[in-house]
């Protein structure tokens, strides 16, 4: 319909243009093509007015015809793409955890077109990055966002500084950063989460970045949902089995669990690890501090043991407990070796972490190799959690110490 009007528009011009030119050529010859009696003079001059407002109308008007900046709307809404296959990743997820958000940006990523897609948590001054795919620019690792007085800064790295990435509006629009210190460009999406938390959704690229192509606002609402669905299914259960923080079980429940995975190894004549954790310099931080670095133990715990596996809170702050099903020693010492290399990258966004001297120590012993019993597994396993005190070494297994 619409290419019907401006072709009948064009067309009216035209036949405007042909009255013009024969009324001029009739005056000029002085031969009139009509009676005089029909006042050509005030004719030409209406058609003259006419033709010069449709032939100018553009200029007149102001800016675009109304017909054209529809059109151009309509397409820059067609050219959006929709998040359909966001809901696949969750329709199809056999467990509601923290593998999820991954699967989830994984997604994210294809559908924006960009390199790179990272999630943050920001409490109080800490950054703390809970998931990402792709691989980050080089300069954006090691940074850290902040909110500062409503607004979102960037610290980088080392002696370089600090930028501030935009502010934040009333409706969490996203914000478009280009950095005038180092080459890095983004679009932040703010995401307001429970319980008064700050997120933010990061999309980069290495070269050449562009705001995703995508409804950022329904973006925003399905990761807020999404990081509330998955905090809500890790705290589910009865709260008097669970820390708070750390959404491990409490120590209270690990007697009656390890006594239980220990008669089941027996039964079914398979192994079993004992890992004991202490955080050497915990008791020394501040308690803001040491809920973070807790937290991060509990990360590292959740993210390099399998789902079979049970972790909890030790006796005494920052020590803690896991008990790996159906595995030897030599593989619980990889385990432990991966649960401190997590721990460590979990840390690097802490800035008191570098004024402070902390460090994880594991001790481990395995069933039936050095106890067959479950006081004198956890006892093994402590000591070779002393030992490795003793000797300032990450890791000692029980069967290393007696070899």
């Amino acid at each position: 319909m619409k290419d019907r009007k401006r072709i009948n528009l064009n067309s009216y011009l035209f036949a405007n243009l042909v009255i013009v030119s024969v009324l001029l050529i009739g005056l000029w010859n002085r031969k009139p093509v009509w009676d005089v009696s029909l006042r050509f003079p005030n004719l030409l001059l209406i058609l003259v007015l006419i033709n010069t407002v449709l032939i100018f109308r553009e200029v007149i008007l102001g800016g675009k015809p109304v017909q054209t900046r529809a059109r151009q709307h309509k397409q820059s809404r067609q050219k959006l793409r929709n998040l359909n296959e966001l809901r696949a990743v969750l329709r199809n997820s056999p467990h509601i955890d923290e593998n999820l958000i991954n699967r989830a940006l994984l997604r994210l990523r294809e559908i924006s077109g960009s390199d790179a897609v990272a999630l943050y948590i920001l409490e109080n001054t800490q950054c703390r990055q809970i998931a990402s795919a792709g691989e980050l620019p080089a300069a954006l690792n090691g940074s850290r966002f902040l909110n500062r007085e409503n607004s979102i800064f960037v610290k980088f790295p080392g002696s370089l500084g600090e930028e501030e990435v935009g502010k934040i509006s009333a409706g969490n629009r996203a914000i478009t950063f280009k950095s005038s210190l180092i080459r890095l460009e983004l679009t932040a999406l703010p995401l307001t989460l429970h319980e008064n938390r700050f997120g933010l959704c990061v999309f980069s690229s290495r070269e050449a970045h562009k705001t995703p192509p995508i409804p950022l606002a329904s973006t925003a609402l399905f990761l807020e949902t999404l990081l509330a669905l998955v905090d809500n299914a890790g705290n589910s259960g009865d709260g008097r089995y669970k820390d708070k923080s750390t959404g491990l079980f409490l120590f209270e429940c690990f007697a009656d669990s390890f006594e239980t995975e220990v008669e089941r190894s027996e039964r079914y004549k398979q192994e079993m690890s004992m890992l004991t954790i202490s955080i050497k310099g915990f008791t020394q931080l501040e308690s803001s501090n040491a809920q973070q670095v807790a937290k991060s133990a509990a990360a590292a715990l959740k993210q390099s043991l399998r789902r079979l596996d049970l972790m909890f809170c030790g006796k005494h702050d920052g020590e803690f407990l896991a008990i790996l099903t159906e595995t030897g020693a030599e593989v619980a010492e990889i385990v432990a070796k991966r649960v401190q290399k997590t721990f460590a990258k979990q840390n690097e966004k802490f800035d008191f972490i570098k004024s402070s001297d902390l460090k994880m120590f594991i001790g481990s012993a395995a069933y039936p190799a050095d106890a067959t019993h479950g006081d004198g597994l956890l006892e093994k396993s402590r000591e070779s959690l002393n030992q490795a005190i003793n000797e300032n070494v990450e890791f000692k297994s029980y069967g290393a110490i007696n070899q």
